[in-house]
């Protein structure tokens, strides 16, 4: 019997770029901070804690980031001078992963989701998944390519060497939170409810990121050297599993809007609410 396959082994002795390090650390941790202080703003406007709630929830949730390491075959670059935040998996985390969360993550869903509680359409929901999956495609494509992380092993649909089909698993995790996120504000109850972002944002990107995402994984961890065109076809599965579930979410939001007969008499169809610019 032969030796059971491996998954591929990161990359290691690659060298962090420590001036963009530094960048990344300074802009994001400063964009984090004005993102919460526009929070308690809006929340102050609202009488609402939900903006500063999901600001905090996102950043708690972004300690899920090594689960999404291992299984994405995301390599922190690190030749000894990373600045780290947390260590889990064996895995080190810079300490600019937690502002990235709030900053990728979270401002769409601060953005957009007071808008989305009071009309939203399925148009109006996938049309913020395709904005954000852009948004998020050049994020990462940026930060590949300055030397602040990499994505080793046999991976589907590369552009500047990013993996291009996670810009559709994210853009859907980001739309389906805020999605989530304007149910809750619509049907609390009182202010502790919105607590339940704190368990709603790391369950969603574990649905529609890890859930949506496990044909391709499973391939791509097969082995060290995965057939390219199996691992094309997965990635189409998988993008197709985000965008269904990305639906049922969306599903929820609008049958609590207008209720399922109208939605049923609808044809499930309508148009646009518009989004914020």
């Amino acid at each position: 019997m032969g030796l059971p396959s491996q998954p591929p082994t990161p990359p290691y002795g690659l060298e962090l770029n420590t001036t963009m390090q530094t960048v990344a650390t300074i802009l994001l941790w400063t964009g984090s901070v004005l993102l919460l202080a526009y929070a308690v703003k809006r929340a102050r406007e609202d009488r609402t804690i939900l903006p500063v709630i999901l600001v905090l929830a996102v950043g708690a949730g972004s300690i899920i980031e090594p689960i999404y390491d291992i299984a994405y075959h995301l390599h922190w670059l690190d030749n000894g001078e990373q600045w780290t935040l947390f260590t889990s998996f064996g895995l080190p985390q810079p300490v600019w992963v937690m502002p990235a969360y709030i900053m990728v993550f979270g401002l769409p869903a601060m953005l957009c989701y007071r808008s989305l509680s009071q009309a939203a359409s399925f148009r109006s929901v996938f049309r913020l998944a395709g904005i954000t999956a852009c948004t998020t495609a050049i994020f990462e494509i940026t930060a590949v390519n300055v030397g602040l992380y990499v994505y080793y092993g046999e991976a589907p649909w590369r552009v500047f060497d990013y993996p291009l089909w996670i810009a559709f698993m994210e853009g859907t995790q980001i739309t389906g939170f805020a999605v989530l996120t304007a149910l809750l504000y619509r049907n609390a109850q009182r202010p502790a409810h919105y607590l339940a972002l704190f368990a709603i944002f790391p369950c969603n990107f574990a649905f529609d990121v890890i859930g949506a995402g496990f044909p391709t994984l499973v391939l791509q961890n097969s082995s060290t050297d995965p057939n390219g065109l199996a691992l094309a076809l997965a990635a189409l599965v998988s993008v197709g599993l985000a965008a269904t579930a990305l639906w049922w979410t969306a599903r929820a939001l609008i049958v609590d809007q207008r209720g399922p007969v109208a939605l049923a008499s609808a044809g499930e169809a309508d148009g646009s609410a518009p989004l914020p610019v």
